[in-house]
């Protein structure tokens, strides 16, 4: 267990310490903290790790382990520790929800109002995630794309797995988008320079928001042409993949550019 504890554990811990020594030299934060404060924000910290977690036994999964070897992840992570990617992809996953905690536990200390800092914290990330759209579609120019068409090249299939899961998280990423537009069209809430206000602001863009669901529906043509198209064509797939990723590049021209 050395090298799980030395190697990951401690990391970790560092990073819980570090987000809460940020919190003390950061003045708006630091007049909110008391006991009552900190007790909230520790205990906001065990859904992210069960979200974590959630997403550790699906990368489990894929390296020929069940979701129920959670349980065992210390003695998996020893045991493949050098040998294998596992432990560094499990070792980021947490990583991300203690950053992705530390942000909301931020915003919930800042606000001095619990419910008003919840809220600010899921209007954050609600804005942040309908943005993310476009970050998924990076994630295909910069490394999906050209992965396919290797292997579209050299005679086999676009990986499947990458291409599921791309469609899976854009469409939770659409459907967050989604939300945040309609709940910005019926609220009474005036756009603003608080978290809220962003948000509205953000969903109440008609011509953004048009260009982000353009872009996620291209996100999903990608995924399903480069799935089922090579069982037709190679050529016509890897031709139809680069009309789709010019389409992508002029959608998220008009986003950067206007």
């Amino acid at each position: 267990m050395r090298v799980f504890v030395k190697d990951y554990l401690l990391p970790l811990i560092f990073l819980v310490v570090f987000w809460f020594a940020l919190w003390l030299i950061t003045p708006p934060v630091r007049e909110h903290l008391n006991a009552m404060n900190i007790f909230a924000v520790f205990l906001l910290l065990i859904p992210f790790l069960l979200v974590a977690l959630h997403f550790v036994g699906k990368t489990l999964e894929r390296y020929g382990y069940s979701r129920e070897d959670v349980r065992r992840l210390p003695e998996i992570i020893e045991k493949t520790h050098g040998r294998l990617y596992l432990p560094k992809e499990v070792f980021n996953i947490i990583g991300d929800a203690i950053i992705f905690w530390g942000l909301f536990a931020w915003v919930l200390l800042a606000t001095g109002d619990p419910i008003m800092g919840l809220l600010s914290g899921i209007a954050m990330f609600a804005e942040i995630f309908a943005f993310s759209v476009f970050l998924i579609s990076m994630f295909i120019w910069v490394i999906i794309f050209p992965h396919s068409l290797y292997r579209l090249f050299t005679g086999r299939e676009p990986d499947r797995d990458f291409l599921i899961e791309l469609i899976r998280q854009n469409l939770v990423l659409t459907a967050i988008l989604v939300a945040v537009r309609l709940i910005a069209l019926h609220s009474n809430y005036s756009a603003g320079d608080d978290l809220i206000g962003k948000m509205m602001a953000f969903g109440r863009k008609t011509e953004l928001v048009t260009l982000l669901l353009e872009l996620s529906g291209l996100n999903v043509l990608f995924g399903i042409v480069g799935l089922y198209g090579s069982r037709k064509s190679r050529k016509l797939t890897a031709l139809a993949l680069i009309i789709i990723v010019a389409l992508q590049l002029w959608v998220a021209w008009r986003i950067v550019f206007g």
